[in-house]
């Protein structure tokens, strides 16, 4: 279906919606799947807890996205995914950088979870605002809770990265 100018109703505002979720919705599973491989190569307990704590909130989110789904009486689809895809790619690929020290290896995740918290932050704030004009209240608060629980992430890693960084500069002292 595609949108034009003249005919921009309910059922294209709910089409938008879902078409902005399925970004969502690819970058949650593809993060559920990944997540774990981060906290292992993270070497920093702290990093390792706050990564866990975001796979956690992660589940909670695909749940709250599953249950969208149904209330727009709609199914997911990977169309739209492949840029998203590719920055995730080039997230997890930290691994292959053979010859990089430690605190490269572990600033890096952090700099990829801070990146993939904002791509989140955005699509949330982009279906805030589309969800407001759909006019579906229980639509509305999920997306609200996802949005804030990403905002809370993204505070956390900057926390860690904090954390880390002075920690690290102690041990250089």
């Amino acid at each position: 279906m595609t949108l034009s100018k003249s005919s921009f109703n309910q059922s294209n505002l709910e089409h938008l919606f879902v078409h902005q979720l399925n970004r969502v919705n690819c970058t949650k599973g593809y993060l559920i799947r990944n997540l774990p491989l981060l906290v292992e190569m993270a070497s920093f307990k702290n990093m390792k807890l706050a990564i866990q704590e975001d796979l956690d909130d992660v589940k909670k989110q695909q749940l709250r996205i599953d249950e969208m789904y149904k209330l727009l009486n709609s199914q997911p689809s990977d169309e739209g995914c492949e840029v998203i895809k590719s920055v995730l790619e080039e997230a997890f690929n930290l691994g292959n950088n053979t010859g990089k020290s430690t605190i490269m290896n572990d600033m890096d995740i952090i700099l990829y979870m801070q990146l993939i918290e904002h791509i989140e932050l955005t699509s949330f704030r982009m279906l805030k605002l589309i969800a407001q004009f759909i006019g579906n209240d229980e639509v509305t608060q999920m997306v609200k809770e996802c949005f804030d629980e990403n905002i809370d992430n993204d505070k956390l890693f900057i926390l860690i990265s904090e954390e880390y960084l002075a920690a690290k500069s102690v041990d250089v002292k």
